[in-house]
């Protein structure tokens, strides 16, 4: 009896406290919801009036308003900041000392916050490098100088640089070769297949795709536009956050025509065509510079037959000693200019050649015929038969040139003669030429292949570097000082025709400065100099063009970018490169700093 009616009160208990339990939940559930919510709405400090009016977005409030230590959730923003800062840090862009002591920092610096981006990352660099992987990609992340590259090449590429130019060669120039380029190329729109294969193919592959990490976007820029996979170098500034704008750019604007190069920096694509032309070159090349045979020059002969009354041959030095007498041999600043040349190129010379004019030499033979329309240049190794028109002769435009700057030719110039035609393409100027040979041949000199051609016209027939306005000097990324001027040079030229005007742009062609050229001598090359100062710390890009006397404005134009810098970095701060031909990739390069 005792035992069920403990069990009955026991349950009875039990009840009551399930009903007691039942009842007060929903009490204090909303009693613990209330004072979450308390703690929620109530921040730690109450707001301020500015703190309200910026959360209630009122009229008049604007950036310049905000008191940032009050900003609602600093501490939160600050976390984001230390986070991408430190990011930054890691990923900064690589700046290189090249071993000639240029400064070059390839990936502008994200100085200023985009307003365009819905992450503000103010100056923190994480979108170039981090996203994009800018310092990893393009011809110049591995090949810090393309001239370099082409040098040391396996096989020997032809002579595109100019080391007394300092043109830098880019991927623009040698897709201006590799594209369309028939008499020159055996085959057309041929750099991708040869690019493919020789990163990716088993000579390449071990160092490219392993070595170095290289995978196509290391090249290339993949796109939503329907442009497909674009050359990375072709676009980056376009792609590249942190580069200046400058609206109708102001600057110091010079030209010069009398500035000559020595007979070293007289380009020569040399071993193109024949035997000797690598013979010639072999002699020249690699700091040899052998000493050719006086002999060689004292028993050359120069032959003038074909159309004339009197044909005949005779020494090279007796046909000199003759023209001095007659007061005859020419010293002047003259110009040559590769139809080939692409924008940015090496191929132009501007020197003081010594010879004697070919009037003179076929008035020696008793004139020309009345038939006559032109001469061929040929030369002694019956290499070269190119033809010049007869205005040319009567103009005094065409010499055989024995000396270059006052010193006669080298191998690689044509030792112990070239001819010399001012106003074609470089080819007319046959080394060793042995021949004038006057004709009446029915010859079109406008022919590209069979004539003399001034520039050189792609498929469509446009003139691709007619004219051509070419910055020298400029590695991709060189640092300067800001607020110091800083003088950029180069060169326009138009081939037969006069520059009118040079145009620079810095913000991406919206706007040109115009400069007007007075009258100038379309035989001699147009040396310019630009001197800018940049107010601002930053990336800039500079782009320049060129108008002719016809009206022909640049088809191709040349952009490089610069990096203003207030504070110089010093050199042993930064990646010192000791070779430019091949680099190791940047985190390698990082980690040998380390270690040192």
């Amino acid at each position: 009896m005792h035992l069920k009616k403990t069990i009955v009160t026991t349950t009875i208990c039990l009840v009551c406290g399930l009903s007691l339990v039942a009842g007060c939940a929903p009490q204090q559930s909303e009693q613990a919801a209330n004072k979450a919510n308390e703690g929620a709405a109530k921040p730690q400090s109450p707001l301020t009036d500015e703190q309200k009016a910026v959360i209630e977005g009122r009229e008049g409030i604007t950036n310049e308003d905000i008191n940032e230590d009050q900003y609602p959730g600093k501490e939160y923003l600050d976390g984001l900041w230390d986070r991408w800062d430190s990011i930054a840090s890691e990923v900064a862009p690589e700046i290189r000392t090249l071993p000639n002591g240029q400064m070059v920092q390839r990936t502008p610096t994200e100085y200023e916050v985009n307003p365009d981006a819905w992450q503000i990352q103010a100056g923190s660099n994480s979108y170039n490098t981090y996203w994009l992987d800018s310092d990893n990609r393009g011809c110049e992340s591995c090949h810090a100088d393309m001239n370099s590259l082409l040098k040391h090449l396996p096989y020997e590429h032809p002579v595109a640089w100019n080391d007394e130019l300092d043109n830098k060669t880019t991927l623009q120039q040698c897709l201006f070769c590799h594209s369309y380029a028939p008499g020159y190329l055996a085959k057309q729109y041929e750099f991708g297949t040869l690019m493919h294969g020789i990163h990716f193919g088993a000579l390449g592959k071990e160092k490219f795709a392993n070595e170095y990490g290289g995978n196509c976007m290391s090249c290339h820029n993949a796109t939503e536009n329907g442009a497909g996979l674009e050359m990375w170098d072709l676009t980056k500034y376009d792609r590249l956050w942190g580069i200046n704008k400058v609206e109708n750019v102001e600057g110091e604007f010079a030209i010069d025509q009398e500035m000559t190069q020595y007979q070293s920096g007289v380009f020569s694509y040399d071993w193109m065509h024949a035997y000797y032309d690598n013979m010639r070159h072999g002699a020249g090349v690699n700091g040899l510079n052998l000493e050719m045979p006086q002999s060689l020059f004292d028993e050359w002969t120069i032959t003038v037959d074909g159309n004339v009354n009197s044909e005949y041959t005779a020494k090279l030095p007796d046909l000199i000693k003759e023209a001095e007498a007659a007061g005859a041999v020419v010293t002047k600043t003259s110009k040559m200019v590769c139809n080939w040349n692409p924008v940015g190129g090496g191929g132009v010379t501007n020197t003081e050649v010594t010879g004697i004019p070919v009037s003179w030499l076929i008035e020696r033979a008793g004139g020309y015929k009345d038939d006559t329309t032109g001469v061929r240049a040929l030369r002694a190794d019956g290499s070269s038969k190119r033809a010049f028109p007869m205005n040319k002769v009567d103009s005094n435009e065409a010499l055989l040139v024995y000396k270059i700057g006052g010193e006669y030719l080298d191998a690689t110039r044509g030792y112990p003669c070239t001819n010399w035609v001012e106003g074609v393409d470089a080819q007319i100027n046959s080394k060793q030429v042995g021949t004038y040979r006057v004709t009446n041949e029915d010859i079109d000199y406008t022919d590209k292949w069979a004539g003399n051609p001034n520039a050189w016209q792609n498929e469509a027939g446009d003139m691709m570097n007619k004219p051509n306005a070419t910055i020298l000097g400029v590695p991709d990324g060189l640092l300067v000082q800001n607020g110091q001027p800083y003088t950029f040079n180069g060169y326009v030229d138009a081939y037969d025709e006069k520059v009118t005007s040079v145009e620079f742009s810095m913000d991406n062609g919206e706007t040109w400065t115009k400069y007007d050229i007075a009258d100038m001598d379309r035989n001699k090359m147009v040396w310019w100099k630009y001197t800018y100062t940049p107010q601002i710390e930053g990336a800039y890009c500079l782009t320049v063009r060129a108008t002719t006397e016809s009206g022909l404005t640049s088809y191709e134009t040349q952009t490089v970018m610069f990096n203003a810098k207030d504070k110089m970095p010093n050199p042993e701060d930064t990646t010192v490169l000791t070779s430019t031909s091949l680099v190791p990739p940047k985190v390698e390069a990082a980690s040998d700093k380390a270690e040192k």
